[in-house]
């Protein structure tokens, strides 16, 4: 039995990949481009290509300022509701979830640090 009682990596990945973009499509209206993702011991890195949303360029020209606040909080929400479906669904048990978005690369990076088996919340 594999991570998070799947088969396989490329099965665990392959639901990961499906609950990454049913939450972006929910938060932005829109899936990702390309998403890939790397599992290692205590660590799932995401890398994916996004489709900047429109309203969220034009923010960028008028209040650029605005519109790092609008992704900071959609981020924020995008975090909350990824580490829910990640302890819920998948029955992980979560450090920390990082994630970074450059609007002008349309890239963004997740970082999911996981709990190491024996690991105390001061270690």
């Amino acid at each position: 039995m594999g991570i998070a009682g799947f088969s396989s990596i490329g099965e665990f990945k392959q639901a990961l990949t499906r609950d990454y973009n049913r939450i972006n499509s929910s938060i932005f209206a829109s899936g990702v481009v390309t998403l890939k993702i790397d599992v290692q011991d205590d660590r799932i890195s995401m890398l994916a290509i996004h489709k900047r949303q429109s309203v969220l360029d034009t923010l960028s020209r008028e209040n650029a300022h605005i519109a790092d606040l609008a992704d900071l909080y959609l981020i924020k929400a995008f975090k909350k509701e990824m580490k829910q479906v990640l302890i819920q669904q998948y029955g992980l048990e979560i450090v920390a979830i990082f994630k970074d978005y450059d609007a002008v690369a349309q890239l963004s990076s997740t970082v999911i640090l996981l709990k190491k088996e024996g690991q105390t919340q001061s270690d």
